[in-house]
């Protein structure tokens, strides 16, 4: 089973990739992050982000256990796994065991760290602006619309932000490319395996270690 943010994505990564992955390979911010800086707008907090993953991994100088190492770093502060985990399995998740959500999350994780952290070496600078914010004074959500220039001269790629508001601190629930939303996709992608094989969660986590383990022996063999 892939997901659309397990399959194998291009060599060379552009902007788009850079700020989508880490907004969307777990799709939410946890409530406690470290917010922006004070003042800042919810905009501000978007490309904040995008700059901060661009800042730490797209170092061509370091090891790629380095940026691994880093872009697992970068999730666990900024990204609330469980969460995601629960809202990616959809109606399936009260079935599944403690024990089952524990392991699934880490699996979850493992991949994330495993198909995208080495493709920020590959960063290639390509444009990214913020065209404006969209949300009333005290609204819960807001949506942030953003563009990527890509460098080949085509049309521009709308990449939409939709942001938890709490008080200061902001939170990425979800992110739309060309209008698809992400968060939602991937749920139909886990709960369609879940259908076919009549909601086991074993054989989602078996089918998820698998995907590990060829991740790695293609990473060691590389």
């Amino acid at each position: 089973m892939e997901s659309p943010m397990h399959r194998k994505m291009p060599a060379r990564l552009s902007r788009r990739h850079a700020v989508a992955i880490i907004g969307a390979a777990l799709l939410a911010v946890r409530l406690d992050v470290r917010p922006a800086r004070a003042g800042s707008t919810v905009a501000q907090f978007v490309e904040q982000l995008g700059d901060r993953a661009i800042l730490q991994l797209a170092d061509p100088a370091i090891s790629d256990g380095e940026r691994e190492k880093r872009f697992r770093a970068l999730l666990g502060e900024n990204f609330d796994i469980p969460r995601i985990g629960r809202f990616v399995l959809g109606r399936y998740v009260r079935q599944a065991t403690k024990e089952e959500m524990a392991e699934f999350t880490q699996l979850y994780e493992d991949i994330a760290v495993l198909t995208y952290a080495h493709l920020f070496a590959s960063y290639a600078g390509e444009g990214f602006r913020v065209k404006r914010e969209v949300g009333d004074p005290g609204d819960r959500y807001k949506m942030v619309m953003t563009e990527v220039e890509p460098s080949d001269g085509k049309p521009p790629i709308k990449l939409d932000w939709q942001v938890k508001v709490n008080g200061d601190a902001y939170a990425v629930v979800d992110i739309r490319v060309e209008g698809a939303s992400m968060a939602i996709t991937q749920r139909a992608e886990y709960t369609a395996v879940l259908d076919r094989n009549g909601g086991d969660m074993a054989d989602l986590l078996a089918q998820l270690r698998n995907k590990i383990a060829k991740l790695r022996a293609d990473r060691n063999s590389s």
